[in-house]
């Protein structure tokens, strides 16, 4: 009996134990029900999910030279960071000034600042250019409706 009187005190902490092990498992199934939190992280390096590249932008189909009367012109090529989306301008918008403009595609235009002024070429037609060397021509991208454009 003495025996009996000393293994109540002995297993009652291993009884607790168990079902204090038991709330547990509970809260660790609640835990994995929970749906997991997934981090979005643009990596301009990291290969495409579904192993397709990105599409080609409209913006694509632009890169080469276009010219405007008098020797204007403007071309575009893929900036050298190789960035879907990035473009080096050289751009002779009037008869004293020819200059290069990082340009970045949004949309269905290319973003450029020049001379402090936030641009944005677009496409067009010979008529909106402005210019009478244009006029009939359907390939256009314009940067200034009325004063500034260019065609192939």
């Amino acid at each position: 009996m003495m025996m009996r009187a000393l293994l109540i005190p002995l297993a009652l902490p291993v009884l607790l134990a168990g079902c204090a092990r038991g709330t547990d498992n509970q809260a660790t199934a609640n835990n994995m029900a929970a749906a997991p939190t997934i981090e979005n992280v643009d990596d301009a390096d990291a290969a495409p999910v579904n192993g397709v590249a990105d599409a080609r932008l409209p913006t694509d189909d632009w890169v080469g030279k276009w010219t405007g009367p008098e020797g204007l012109f403007l071309d575009i090529q893929p900036a050298q960071d190789g960035k879907p989306g990035h473009y080096a301008l050289t751009n002779k918008d009037n008869l004293d000034r020819q200059g290069d403009y990082p340009g970045v595609a949004e949309g269905s235009t290319i973003r450029f600042v020049r001379d402090g002024k936030d641009l944005a070429i677009r496409p067009g037609t010979g008529d909106e250019t402005g210019f009478k060397y244009l006029a009939g021509k359907q390939d256009c991208l314009i940067v200034v409706p009325g004063q500034e454009g260019y065609c192939r």
